[in-house]
């Protein structure tokens, strides 16, 4: 079948153009995508050419959509109308599948979609996988209700990062350059300053023992040593202190460097989160449809594939509005 697709052309080209997506198989189902979600860091790096194993142009950005069930194949047990979440269509032609999210249908094996609750908003749950990487973060840093998370950078993952955490009962304290990005942590209920001079003289008055685990959701390989800085220090006697953490959230381009000394004295922890597993997703779907956690302030606006161009060209903008968008496909 003839389906819609936002293609990446070439290095800061994008297009809506016509790929094919063919009839499902032996166990598999074919998704009415409703929504996808931008990843912007991720697929900000798409865009300019700098993502690792994605140099086959034109291909399909993206790994977030939820839609409805429209046919099944043959061995599937999944109805027809059902809800889901998927990571993108596993099979097209007329272009590079890319990850294949940002498409209006999406063929993909019956195991590979999440069915969900019929009281769950499909807006809502297309930040599924985002919300899982951060989620999976928080699974490796392990924080504990008596600790102390600092949070730097407050794009869609560290504010999704910010929230998860703070449900753990953990103290969280966030900072971006954004006020209005401050402003929109603080709307959830969290502990967010905006950034003046550096890291330390920002956060050291309200948190002047440090923080148990910092997340650096930046992105950015000079922010490393102020956020170092910010990590609690370890006494040199023998009381028992767990060391401190430094939760990798941000994505890199590729390779970065650690202010060795700095990092010494502390003992930190580097913890370097490798996207998420399916029991993230499922987790993300179960908070989500418990409204334990709320995302859809994260959502900055819902706009139609053919305002893709002019959508990644706001989000590259320094000073954006935008936090993210999700495409709105039927």
């Amino acid at each position: 079948m003839q389906a819609q697709a936002i293609l990446f052309r070439r290095p800061d080209e994008v297009a809506l153009d016509s790929v094919t997506i063919p009839e499902p198989g032996p166990g598999e189902v074919l998704v009415e995508i409703q929504y996808s979600c931008i990843s912007p860091g991720t697929e900000l790096r798409c865009l300019s050419g700098k993502q690792n194993g994605l140099d086959d142009w034109p291909f399909i950005p993206g790994y977030a959509a939820s839609g409805l069930i429209s046919t099944v194949g043959p061995e599937t047990s999944l109805a027809v109308g059902t809800p889901v979440f998927c990571g993108g269509t596993e099979q097209v032609s007329g272009a590079a599948r890319g990850w294949g999210g940002h498409v209006s249908h999406a063929i993909l094996e019956e195991s590979n979609v999440y069915p969900l609750p019929f009281n769950l908003s499909l807006l809502d749950s297309s930040l599924a996988k985002q919300a899982a990487i951060a989620y999976h973060g928080l699974r490796l840093s392990r924080p504990q209700p008596s600790e102390t998370v600092a949070v730097v950078g407050l794009g869609l993952i560290g504010q999704l990062s910010a929230r998860l955490h703070a449900m753990t009962g953990a103290r969280v304290v966030c900072t971006d350059l954004s006020a209005s990005r401050v402003e929109l942590a603080r709307s959830a209920g969290l502990e967010a300053y905006q950034l003046q001079g550096s890291l330390f003289e920002t956060l050291h008055q309200v948190l002047p023992q440090g923080a148990d685990i910092v997340v650096d959701a930046t992105g950015h390989p000079a922010v490393l040593p102020q956020a170092i800085a910010l990590a609690s220090d370890l006494p040199w006697d023998d009381t028992l202190t767990p060391a401190p953490r430094y939760l990798i959230q941000g994505s890199y381009d590729n390779t970065f460097s650690i202010p060795y000394v700095q990092a010494f004295y502390k003992e930190l922890s580097f913890l370097l989160p490798r996207d998420q597993q399916p029991r993230d997703i499922r987790i993300i779907i179960e908070l989500l449809a418990r409204e334990k956690l709320h995302v859809r302030d994260l959502i900055s606006a819902v706009r139609d594939p053919e305002q893709a161009a002019t959508t990644y060209s706001e989000l590259k903008t320094p000073d954006s509005s935008l936090l993210t968008a999700a495409f709105h496909w039927s």
